[in-house]
């Protein structure tokens, strides 16, 4: 008899998740498949992303190095240098074409990271709606406010966290005009060029 209600009870349990969620196990596999793509898509992103974080790196490196040459070039003194001082205007607009060019591919290269950021954290708030509807079909439970409760907790730690990232970028933006402003202020010309 107490297996008998175990049964039943499976079964009228069984009827109600397919009530609430109509799937069959193709569904489950499917879901299944798309939380796996959804991983994937994830590290595909954070393979992109580290990828751009080098190369904003990589960009600033040598811009400041490049800067740092023009520097020398015009104020450490050498034989050679010495009747090219009325040249000097070759030094300023060379270093002003480099800056500008390095400050476009910059702020480009650091909105697509920005943005490949933000995909992939959209990507696993989506995933883990997905991972919580999977085990909600698996277990039989519906979604309690428990849910909601979570997704609200990750958006609140991904805005954290942006507020961050933005945070860094603005002060690594900051550093770097600082650096370019100082370097264009010491290459103007005092005398005649």
């Amino acid at each position: 008899m107490y297996g008998n209600r175990i049964t039943e009870a499976h079964i009228v349990s069984n009827v109600i998740i397919r009530d609430i969620f109509p799937m069959d196990s193709e569904s489950l596999e499917e879901l299944n498949l798309n939380y796996k793509e959804f991983g994937d898509l994830i590290e595909n992103l954070d393979k992109k992303h580290h990828h751009l974080e080098a190369r904003a790196g990589q960009l600033a490196g040598a811009y400041v190095i490049f800067q740092a040459i023009m520097y020398m070039q015009v104020f450490l003194p050498s034989a050679a240098a010495a009747p090219q001082q009325g040249r000097r205007w070759i030094s300023i607009s060379m270093s002003a074409l480099i800056s500008i060019a390095f400050w476009i591919t910059f702020a480009t290269t650091v909105r697509d990271c920005i943005r490949t950021r933000g995909q992939q954290e959209s990507t696993f708030e989506e995933q883990q709606r997905l991972y919580r509807k999977i085990y909600s079909i698996r277990t039989g439970r519906r979604e309690s406010g428990g849910g909601g409760a979570a997704q609200r907790s990750l958006s609140k730690m991904f805005a954290f966290v942006r507020c961050q990232r933005y945070a860094y970028v603005g002060a690594l933006h900051s550093a770097l005009f600082s650096f370019t402003v100082l370097v264009s202020y010491a290459l103007l010309p005092v005398g005649p060029l």
